[in-house]
């Protein structure tokens, strides 16, 4: 056997390998320009603020309760980020992820609708929207992958449902959440089809975004929670977010996901990040979410097999002490059958009784509309307690009609399959051993989430799903993303004796991929 034939046997035994990582060097990439923003930023930026201020003015004219200061700063931030959108995208994409989680508590009762929260959400439609154009005018669009379809198909398809809507101003809000959705999706599947690095950026921000919902949670817990309205007798924290249950979800995607970053850090920052991550894990106790709980455990135990799978046992161990031990967690676990409240009268808020009872009632709304359903996020107009169906699958159906249902379930079964491969890479050793551990982190975050379709409102839960995006488009970069070139002498060798091949980006442009090397 020859020196050349022994080269093509080691690296066809290690070609399969992939990694986030890269080189210190800067790396050529094959990107349209960025404008120079030079005088007419500032001409549109001081028009921004014009715009800003003089909006607050007016909305403060027909409604003279309205804090000015809180209205006009407000309209000026959104002014300011969407020059910074149009100039720097990723800038954008970067700040919105940190912002949205604090924004839900930012609510003054006279602002109707035109909260925040909102204000972003169309911000995040505008910019990225316009991003996306841009981009593909460049030439400097790459190919949906399989998921990302989906994700437009999952989109088009509802669109019937609120145009046939019993109530086309719901529906109409619940549209424009989808939208933001699917086009932050796309967004950032193309962000990662860039540069891989960009995965480490958006988890940086979105760490960043667990601050303030963090500092809002204690404080909740020390001074100002509240009495669940619910009737569960509970004191339940919500953080900075507009229901418990939301932010449980929130909470235990992060949590997850922070997981699995931990052991790719450096000692301080894995310090700080489990500090962070234990944090969030106390606080997600006290949202009493069962829902939230239940599917924790799920993700964490499967986070734990592909880790180290002695945790498994520790896990569950610790899952039934803290049941044990920490008050109200046994009561909220019991409340799940319970037919009375906790002064003795008849029991009204969401034990999974009250559901089985709820989808019951609501299952005949589904013969309305067979094809495109009541209306999206319509349901809760429909019946005497104003609430969603708290199953989001029959909540696609019921609410979207057969479109709809196809478009969420043909999503899920994408992402299942995508999910599944990742899966399969890195416990056959194809991906180094970052990349395999985020991986294993964002299958089981989106397994956690995915465990409460059947019993809470997730479908609508607009913010939860820009953060489940990473964790989508992370898994269908590995799946699809990735296009290995055979060069011989692009071996990177590792410490342990591996090696690797260079990858290629797929530009979708007509221009040449750019190689690079990973280590």
């Amino acid at each position: 056997m020859t020196i050349s034939d022994l080269g093509r046997e080691h690296l066809a035994a290690h070609e399969d390998r992939i990694s986030i990582r890269r080189e210190q060097e800067e790396i050529e990439t094959d990107q349209a320009p960025l404008p120079n923003p030079g005088p007419a930023a500032l001409f549109v930026l001081l028009v921004a603020t014009i715009v800003g201020i003089g909006g607050a003015f007016a909305f403060q004219a027909l409604s003279p309760d309205t804090p000015f200061v809180i209205l006009g700063g407000t309209l000026l931030s959104a002014m300011i980020l969407a020059i910074i959108g149009l100039y720097r995208y990723q800038w954008f994409l970067l700040i919105t992820l940190a912002i949205r989680p604090s924004l839900d508590d930012l609510i003054a009762d006279q602002f109707g609708t035109f909260q925040p929260s909102a204000i972003l959400g169309i911000l995040a439609i505008l910019v990225t929207a316009a991003h996306l154009v841009s981009r593909r005018l460049t030439g400097n669009w790459h190919r949906l992958t399989p998921l990302g379809y989906a994700f437009v198909a999952f989109f088009v398809l509802f669109v019937p449902s609120f145009l046939t809507s019993v109530d086309r101003g719901v529906s109409q809000a619940a549209m424009f959440g989808l939208a933001s959705v699917v086009l932050l999706y796309v967004a950032m599947e193309q962000q990662l089809l860039d540069d891989r690095k960009n995965l480490i950026r958006l988890l940086a921000a979105s760490a960043i975004g667990m601050f303030v919902p963090l500092v809002t949670g204690f404080v909740q817990f020390f001074f100002t929670g509240t009495l669940d309205p619910g009737g569960s007798g509970l004191v339940r924290i919500d953080g900075s977010f507009a229901h418990p249950n939301t932010f449980a979800t929130y909470l235990g995607f992060a949590v997850l996901i922070g997981l699995s970053v931990i052991p790719t850090l450096e000692v301080k920052a894995r310090l700080g990040l489990i500090i962070a991550t234990g944090l969030g894990g106390f606080l997600l106790i006290a949202t009493f979410a069962r829902g939230a709980w239940a599917s924790f455990l799920i993700g964490a135990l499967l986070l734990a097999a592909r880790i180290n799978k002695k945790l498994v046992g520790l896990i569950i161990v610790g899952s039934f002490a803290v049941a044990a031990v920490v008050p109200g967690v046994g009561d909220r676990l019991a409340n799940l059958t319970a037919s009375t409240g906790p002064n003795g009268a008849p029991k009204t808020d969401d034990s999974l009784g009250w559901r089985f009872g709820y989808w019951e009632r609501i299952w005949p709304f589904t013969s309305q509309n067979p094809v495109s359903g009541i209306g999206i996020d319509a349901t809760k107009t429909q019946t005497p307690e104003a609430k969603d169906p708290h199953n989001s699958l029959l909540q696609a159906y019921l609410e979207g009609g057969i479109l709809g249902a196809i478009g969420f379930f043909t999503l899920l079964g994408v992402a299942t399959y995508a999910a599944i491969k990742v899966w399969k890479k890195a416990k056959n050793g194809e991906l180094d051993r970052q990349t395999a551990v985020i991986s294993a982190g964002s299958i089981a975050g989106l397994l956690s989430v995915a465990a409460q379709l059947i019993t809470e409102n997730v479908l609508l839960n607009t913010i939860v799903w820009w953060y489940l995006n990473i964790a989508f488009a992370h898994v269908a970069y590995l799946t699809w993303g990735a296009r290995r070139t055979e060069v011989p002498d692009a071996t990177h060798e590792y410490p342990d004796g591996g090696s690797t091949t260079r990858l290629e980006l797929p530009t979708g442009s007509g221009h040449s991929p750019t190689a690079t090397k990973v280590q």
